[in-house]
């Protein structure tokens, strides 16, 4: 079963900037935030803002004194001016593209113009737009009703900005057939339009099957639906992924995905998720089995915990003292240990956001607790016959990383510390830190490397994973901003998470180049390979509009099967 993802799909631009303003204004507020209707039309995402102070009115009644959200369909022009005098804020968050119709609407209706609106009557946009029309407004939502337009002087027709583009043309050309002297403006949201097009553009291609994400209240969403729906396709609207079923694509062969613009990245990525399961148990036995290998190692660190294992193996070919293998376990051990426990304590986060890895953890994190636990526990008996300078430093690790991992440790600095502390502490330094020291500083410094190797490899290491959390980060940003979590891109905005990244990938490529070229070690010149790839990858996803979590973590991810590759090569070639 093919599965593709609609290139216009998720938050359109209105939708993206109410989000992040109000994100914004419930972080910073000290009193009740109030919106004046539903911001948008996507429940769980309504849902998780209600759960972070925001709190929707349906009335203007009591709003004296209150800060008040105006929401992205905007209001009635009566009730806009009523706000503005009562409310001690009024934070204006009318999609722009609504905000032109508005303008244009008053403008012409101004003039003497009889306006024509073509859009549901009862929607909340029509509602709004209708109270601009000083000189009279007839509302089509369909063709039998153009005969309703009264007679007049001089017309004026738009559109609400999620009609149906065909359905729009159509009335159209039947109203300019019967009143020549309207003035036509097309102000169909081009998020809108796209998206339609891209439908229609995915049924011609063959696609037998239509998922549609988005609010079932959703005009452009139930619009996408409905394309599907006249062109005789099968056609699935869902909200979240648990409307999914096996059943629902057992003669499915090819899949277009397509969400509204007002679903949230985090909803998508969960719906291609169950999709790619839903295919793979479809699949070969042997098949299914390595992959449901691979997602468990993903999903419980034990992929990331096996790459620490060859880093540290690397480190110490780097430094010219080949140990055996009580370093590496150490490394894959703490990793491993670290990891989980973060994941156990931040499971909550994880229903929303990535409820595969939350099942996991649901189901069995406890067990998982329990080995990170045994875990620490053999780590310390493995570095029991090092330097014991080397077992404080190990045992110093794994308390710092346990207490950065709990949700006591995580709310006294959320509630007490100062906001540049709060941020170093967000930014998952700390990981880089530990990785650092762990991989290369305790193996390396044990073992009597040269200082020159530990500073060059500990550059290399450092700055591999400050790229890969930061790649992580941004990828994640969206469903990050609206849940709640203080990443440092959602602290210091992507673009400084760009400039950041790009300077930490130049120092340590010259740190790292310029010591490894003086050692004569030029086999190792091939790991800055990784960190011009994270580099580029950056680049990459800051200018994307939107982007498949799931594609873009794999394509993190596999720069780590390069540095695996990159050890084989470099031990054996030696």
């Amino acid at each position: 079963m093919k599965i593709t993802l609609a290139r216009h799909s998720g938050f359109c631009m209105g939708v993206r900037n109410a989000i992040l303003r109000i994100v914004h204004e419930i972080n910073k507020a000290e009193e009740e935030l109030f919106v004046y209707g539903p911001l948008i039309h996507n429940p769980q995402t309504i849902d998780v803002l209600h759960s972070r102070g925001m709190k929707t009115v349906n009335s203007l009644d009591g709003i004296e004194g209150h800060s008040v959200v105006i929401r992205t369909h905007g209001i009635p022009v009566d009730e806009l001016k009523y706000l503005k005098q009562c409310a001690a804020r009024a934070i204006n968050l009318t999609c722009p593209r609504v905000a032109r119709v508005q303008a244009i609407i008053k403008k012409e209706s101004g003039r003497g113009c009889h306006t024509i609106i073509t859009g549901d009557r009862d929607h909340a946009e029509v509602t709004g737009l209708m109270s601009y029309a000083s000189h009279g407004v007839t509302v089509i939502s369909d063709l039998g009703e153009i005969t309703s337009i009264p007679p007049s002087d001089s017309f004026v027709l738009v559109s609400q900005t999620t009609f149906d583009r065909s359905l729009f043309n159509t009335i159209v050309e039947r109203i300019l057939a019967r009143y020549p002297n309207v003035r036509v403006y097309d102000t169909i949201c081009d998020s809108t339009r796209y998206r339609q097009e891209d439908v229609i553009k995915g049924i011609l291609q063959g696609n037998d099957t239509l998922v549609v994400v988005g609010g079932k209240n959703s005009a452009n969403t139930k619009r996408l639906a409905q394309i599907g729906r006249d062109n005789r396709i099968k056609t699935l609207h869902v909200e979240t992924e648990d409307e999914l079923h096996e059943s629902d694509f057992a003669d499915s062969k090819s899949v277009l995905v397509t969400a509204g613009t007002s679903t949230p990245g985090w909803i998508i990525n969960n719906i291609l998720e169950k999709l790619y399961d839903i295919n793979f148990r479809k699949g070969n036995i042997i098949i299914k089995a390595v992959i449901a290998l691979l997602q468990f190692m993903v999903r419980t660190n034990l992929f990331s915990s096996l790459t620490a294992f060859f880093i540290t193996l690397m480190a110490l070919d780097y430094g010219g003292n080949r140990e055996g293998p009580a370093f590496p376990s150490l490394s894959f051990l703490y990793i491993f240990s670290m990891y989980t426990i973060n994941n156990y304590f931040d499971k909550n986060l994880l229903k929303l956001s990535n409820p595969y890895k939350y099942a996991i953890y649901e189901k069995y994190g406890l067990p998982l607790l329990l080995v990170s636990m045994a875990s620490m526990a053999v780590s310390i008996l493995i570095a029991i016959r090092f330097k014991m300078l080397t077992v404080a430093v190990i045992a110093g690790s794994y308390a710092l990383g346990f207490m950065y991992s709990t949700g006591p440790v995580k709310g006294f600095v959320r509630n007490t510390m100062p906001r540049l502390l709060r941020k170093i502490y967000n930014s998952k330094i700390v990981v880089c830190f530990g990785w650092t020291i762990i991989t290369v500083l305790v193996p390396m410094i044990e073992s009597s490397v040269a200082v020159t190797a530990v500073v060059s490899f500990s550059s290399f290491v450092f700055s591999l994973i400050f790229l890969r959390t930061a790649l992580l980060d941004l990828i994640a940003f969206q469903g990050d901003l609206i849940l709640g979590r203080e990443t440092l891109p959602v602290m210091t905005g992507t673009r400084t998470i760009g400039i950041l990244s790009l300077a930490m990938s130049l120092a340590a490529m010259a740190c790292f180049g310029t010591i490894t070229a003086m050692m004569g070690s030029w086999l190792y010149l091939s790991l800055l390979v990784p960190l011009v790839y994270y580099a580029v990858l950056m680049y990459i996803i800051q200018r994307l509009n939107y982007l498949i979590s799931l594609k873009y973590e794999l394509l993190v991810d596999l720069n780590l099967v390069f540095v695996i590759a990159c050890h084989f090569l470099i031990h054996y070639a030696l």
